[in-house]
């Protein structure tokens, strides 16, 4: 029996440069491996979950090709645009925006650190008026919605019955609003014209996995209906957290209130990194041996992480210290033995396409 296979991507600003580089890594090699030079991403996995940069990289994987044709991939871009995206647009999107002028008084009233006109522009001009329900592959993109006070979770496959449809760019700013960064995303639901005020989905699940894996255990897809973990394959991608600084944390017990507010979003959003691998390893240590390597994890070394710990900072040579960080997260992965060597993992996600 044929596996589903997951991609989940985790959330981190501008150091979704690392996943990105990892997953044209895996575009490449897909492409050499299949002889195909119209093979995308979208065809190796059957599932995509992502938070924050991570979501906003599971709309770009996902964009159908609207010049698709017989002899066309099914998706706009190639994983090496999403890296682009990037490097060319960081900067416009981060720097650029920065509010200067009278920053301290202006943070009493408004603690956003980053005005998001370019990033709303950047969204239009990559997404236009693309739907969800138009992205290729099923998918989920996190975020929390401030009016309901709850997390939600965006589908590319909702049932009809839930009345639920938003544009592609609104989602990818939800996703991608996180506090003190980005002021919140006012979107509607194009279908009830419902609104919604949404954040970062990052405080909840900033690596979303194990989401991904609830969401898929009750799915029907065409392998299989309903799968277990042993009929998974789960390819998990971190971009190089546990970089928070906390200066003086050894007198935390005597932080003010607004120590306790600048600090709490990177605390809410790091912890969740480690602690969703540490699950996911355990649930697939349960399993018998041969499927215990269904699950990997790519990530930065933490020896390797030679980049600003601020995840805003789009700046040249930030910019080049995180594509060295991707290179190195690939080092590390191909470095297990080989049953568990990225490569071996690409040839099992070829291995398990669904019979067309």
């Amino acid at each position: 029996m044929k596996k589903v296979r997951i991609l989940s991507l985790d959330g981190g600003g501008i150091r979704g440069m690392i996943p990105a580089t990892v997953l044209e890594y895996i575009e490449k090699q897909y492409i050499g491996k299949s002889g195909n030079p119209n093979a995308r991403l979208a065809d190796l996995f059957d599932f995509i979950i992502g938070t924050s940069t991570g979501g906003i990289l599971t709309c770009f994987y996902l964009t159908p090709n609207p010049d698709k044709g017989e002899d066309q991939p099914q998706t706009k871009y190639k994983a090496s645009q999403a890296l682009e995206f990037y490097s060319e647009k960081g900067y416009r999107i981060f720097n650029a925006s920065k509010h200067y002028p009278w920053f301290g008084l202006r943070q009493l009233y408004n603690a956003s650190k980053y005005t998001a006109r370019n990033l709303e522009s950047i969204f239009t001009e990559e997404f236009g008026e693309l739907k969800m329900s138009e992205l290729v592959k099923p998918c989920l993109v996190t975020t929390y919605d401030l009016a309901a006070k709850s997390s939600f979770f965006f589908s590319s496959r909702e049932p009809e019955n839930k009345q639920r449809e938003f544009y592609v760019k609104d989602v990818a700013r939800s996703t991608s609003a996180a506090p003190t960064y980005f002021p919140s995303a006012l979107i509607k639901n194009l279908v009830t014209g419902k609104e919604m005020v949404n954040i970062d989905g990052g405080v909840y699940a900033n690596n979303p996995t194990m989401c991904g894996y609830a969401e898929c255990r009750n799915t029907v897809f065409p392998q299989v209906a309903y799968p277990s973990a042993d009929q998974m394959l789960i390819l998990s991608i971190g971009t190089g957290g546990g970089q928070v600084d906390f200066p003086a944390s050894e007198k935390s017990g005597n932080w003010g209130l607004l120590k306790w507010a600048k600090s709490m979003p990177d605390i809410m959003m790091d912890g969740s990194f480690d602690t969703v691998d540490y699950q996911m390893k355990r649930l697939f240590g349960s399993l018998a041996k041969e499927h215990q390597y269904n699950y990997k994890r790519v990530d930065v070394p933490l020896d390797k992480r030679n980049y600003a710990k601020d995840m805003a900072d789009a700046s040249p040579a930030n910019i080049e210290a995180l594509k060295e960080a991707g290179q190195e997260a690939l080092k590390a992965a191909q470095k297990n033995h080989e049953q568990y060597s990225l490569d071996n993992f690409i040839d099992r996600l070829m291995d398990n396409m669904p019979d067309s």
